[in-house]
């Protein structure tokens, strides 16, 4: 094109110069020239335009569908969160239903006397969002809302999972913590009955149903970016 453009300038000066052409004749060819300069240009800038807009395309495209295989992991992975979380919640409150001096069933005692500790931690595929994301690409997806979806999930939903973790995975961890240092000092029965560690476990049953909402919320926004991703890639 550079070859094209400095020969179309060259027959401008050429013309320019020349004595055999009237001065009218000589605007006459100038401005063909310069048309044919600056439409040449037009047309490579365009070209230029839609072959990287062509190749962004095929970038997000292949980004979307690897996206949405790692949804569709994290989806099942969420699922084994809630379901160790509901069994957690289900021992909390069995646990917090034992009242003071009251003899606690077989299954009671087994959960006190083997108090369980089970540190959640969601771990989603985030390296191919994250390696798009720093490399400035988000913004080549065409789909507003689709683009939104795929943010909120990643910058809102599972950061606030993972909050919601964490609280709960402390609260175990000081539950344990209170637990040892009771073995010696009194039964396992006093120790669930005590007014501290009653409010603990309400205040853990209750978190964990807040977990629980978020990983529902989580696995249903994951699943309506799979089928915005579907709908956009066909």
């Amino acid at each position: 094109m550079e070859h094209e453009v400095a020969d179309h300038a060259k027959k401008i000066y050429s013309t320019a110069k020349s004595s055999k052409h009237s001065p009218g004749e000589k605007l006459k060819d100038i401005l063909i020239e310069i048309f044919i300069i600056v439409f040449a240009v037009s047309l490579s800038i365009w070209f230029h335009n839609w072959s990287e807009h062509r190749h962004e395309q095929k970038e997000v495209k292949e980004f979307l569908k690897g996206l949405s295989k790692d949804l569709s992991e994290d989806v099942k992975h969420l699922s084994v969160q809630k379901n160790i979380v509901s069994r957690l919640q289900s021992n909390y409150r069995q646990i917090a239903s034992l009242n003071k001096g009251q003899q606690p069933d077989a299954v009671t005692d087994s959960l006190i006397a083997h108090f369980e500790v089970d540190l959640i931690v969601t771990r989603p595929n985030i390296g191919r969002y994250e390696g798009f994301k720093s490399s400035g690409k988000l913004g080549n997806i065409e789909n507003d809302s689709l683009k939104e979806d795929i943010l909120v999930f990643y910058e809102q939903t599972i950061p606030t999972l993972v909050y919601g973790e964490n609280f709960v995975n402390d609260l175990q961890l000081k539950l344990q913590d209170l637990g040892i240092e009771s073995i010696d000092k009194i039964k396992p029965a006093e120790f669930a009955t005590s007014p501290k560690i009653k409010s603990m476990l309400g205040l853990g049953a209750y978190n964990f149903e807040n977990n629980i909402k978020g990983y529902d919320r989580a696995v249903e926004r994951a699943a309506k970016i799979i089928d915005r991703i579907k709908n956009e890639i066909e």
